[in-house]
This record gives C-alpha cells, structure tokens and sequence, in this order.
C-alpha cells in the first residue's frame, strides 16, 4: 500500500491525511497526519477540495480532468507545498520544475 491521491467522495472516515491540505490560495486547511472524520470531509467538500492524498491507500481512480482543470489542480497544490517560499516572494525554480512534472505525470 502507498499514499495515493484520492477523490473525496470515496475518502473512508478514519483516513490520514499523507500531505497537507491547501485552499486555492494556499491556505493550510489540514496538516499531513490528520485523522479525517465525516464533518472535516464535508467541510473540505464545501471549500472546494476535491482530492487529498491518503496515506497507505488502495488506487482509487481520479475523475477524468480536461486540461485546464489539470492545471488548476496543479497550480493549487505547488501554492500549497511552496507557501512559504511564496509569502517571502523568493520564487524557487523547483516550483516551476515539479509544476512541470505534475503537469506531464498526469497527462
């Protein structure tokens, strides 16, 4: 079993969280180790979540995504993992690197 990228409709009460959680604006909504219950899972629904990374997870496969919407998860989730090099506005070029394998990883 692995961390695997979940859709949230099929996350299970008890799952932890493998990587944290961020809004669109990369505000942590969830750090990595969290139990999730059923009102977190609902209130991540409502901010818009769709996916979250579970630890130890079997594959569950991920809603079909059109290009935009690739990129736009993409885009939210390199804001999440480089906030902090975003606030200070020291741009990394790993940013931009792993963005570009995210991107290729899911096509």
């Amino acid at each position: 079993m692995q961390n695997t990228t979940t859709p949230l409709d099929a996350v299970t009460q008890a799952a932890v969280l493998a990587e944290p959680v961020c809004d669109d604006s990369g505000q942590l909504l969830l750090p990595a180790g969290t139990t999730l219950t059923d009102s977190m899972v609902a209130s991540l629904r409502k901010r818009g979540v769709e996916t979250v990374v579970i630890a130890g997870a079997e594959a569950q496969p991920e809603p079909a995504m059109d290009l935009q919407a690739r990129h736009a998860r993409v885009d939210g989730r390199m804001k999440c993992l480089f906030r902090h090099a975003l606030r200070t506005g020291h741009v990394n070029p790993l940013l931009h690197m792993v963005s570009r394998y995210r991107l290729e990883d899911s096509s």
